[in-house]
């Protein structure tokens, strides 16, 4: 079999075999790209604000949420980046975990979600069919598989790519031709964006493998994280406005994300802290505050980091977009458009193709212009 028929069958069967998954990982992962505005959009009453000159103290935040929910157990406080944005309280129920809304600004509770409810909304729906294709684990390494070989097709498409080294579209040519050169156009500028989207993709479907071997690229150990604060007998937790201003403290610069609220137990309180260039949505730098002293127990920095925990701080920002902001969000999805429609477009390629070509006729199919 000659070279190129080689490859060209290689990239016809595994196109065919994962096409229909494919266009559905694409397309899900296209709108996950706005995943979060999304989410926001479909609950406006409990996710905008209209912004005030400052936030209320979190004590009193936090006292008007147990006021209006005088059972429940409240865990943390999410900050909102964007003035206009709500701050959320998690807190568990004798029912469910929910998420409470509240206007930092008046103090007024806006509403809750609880967690079955966030599970059925349609950003976490298709969230987890892009990641997951509703079949849980299984299906995340389902996802993990065909990330691999359309990996592969886009490999193959580049050496088929070559030799016609097709860069736009022929508008009045057949339809055939157009179908063609769309194929062609679509792959070589969705390519060098699908490398990276590929790759993050595998480490985060197979991180159980991936993580550890990245994690050895690090010189020295993460320090331990606390697991419990210095319990004072008779003293009382430190305020949480207190407490987020130790955290602000420990990692100046960095934007305080949330932080879980002192409750007089054993437990450390944990902050999360984002600096600019952290494009995830909780950060990734930490503080580990004794609750009541105040003291950092222990500080993970992104800027300081290791190498190998740097690499795994950015493979999901690298893999949604959201590493370089809007400009790379929608690179992502016109990138995962484009890939739906190379399967689209293949297959109108293969389609009624005759069973019994000889070599001679496979070639014009493949290079329309020689025909």
């Amino acid at each position: 079999m000659p070279f190129r028929t080689f490859w060209l069958k290689a990239h016809l069967y595994v196109g065919l075999t994962i096409g229909i998954v494919l266009c559905v990982v694409a397309v899900s992962g296209a709108a996950l790209v706005f995943e979060d505005n999304i989410d926001r959009a479909r609950h406006r009453a409990l996710s905008f604000v209209t912004p005030g000159d400052h936030f209320l103290p979190l004590q009193e935040l936090t006292a008007r949420v147990k006021a209006a929910y005088p059972s429940a157990q409240l865990g943390s406080i999410s900050f909102p980046e964007k003035p206009d944005h709500s701050m959320q309280v998690s807190a568990r129920t004798k029912q469910d975990a929910v998420s409470i809304y509240i206007n930092e600004y008046t103090g007024q509770v806006l509403g809750d979600r609880s967690a079955a409810e966030r599970e059925a909304s349609l950003a976490r729906r298709v969230h987890l069919l892009h990641t997951r294709l509703f079949a849980g684990q299984i299906g995340e390494w389902i996802v993990g598989v065909i990330t691999f070989m359309t990996l592969f097709m886009a490999i193959t498409g580049l050496i088929l790519w070559w030799p016609r080294k097709i860069f736009n579209v022929k508008a009045r040519a057949s339809w055939r031709r157009i179908n063609f050169d769309l194929h062609n156009v679509f792959g070589l500028y969705a390519s060098a964006v699908f490398l990276f989207i590929a790759l993050t993709g595998m480490m985060i479907s197979f991180e159980q493998i991936t993580d550890p071997l990245i994690a050895r690229l690090n010189a020295t150990p993460l320090p331990e994280v606390p697991k419990q604060s210095t319990v004072v007998p008779g003293a009382a937790p430190m305020s949480a406005d207190a407490l987020a201003g130790r955290a602000k403290a420990a990692l100046p610069g960095a934007f305080l994300k949330g932080i879980s609220i002192p409750n007089g137990g054993k437990g450390v309180i944990v902050a999360l802290m984002k600096y600019p260039e952290d494009r995830t949505p909780g950060g990734r730098s930490r503080v580990y505050l004794d609750q009541y002293s105040g003291d950092a127990l222990a500080v993970l920095n992104t800027r300081t980091a290791p190498l190998g925990t740097r690499i795994l701080n950015l493979k999901r920002s690298a893999h949604t977009g959201d590493i370089f902001g809007a400009a790379t969000q929608t690179l992502y999805f016109v990138t995962c458009l484009m890939l739906a429609g190379q399967i689209v477009t293949g297959f109108f390629i293969w389609w009624k193709r005759p069973a019994n070509v000889d070599e001679k006729t496979n070639a014009r199919q493949a290079n329309p212009s020689a025909a």
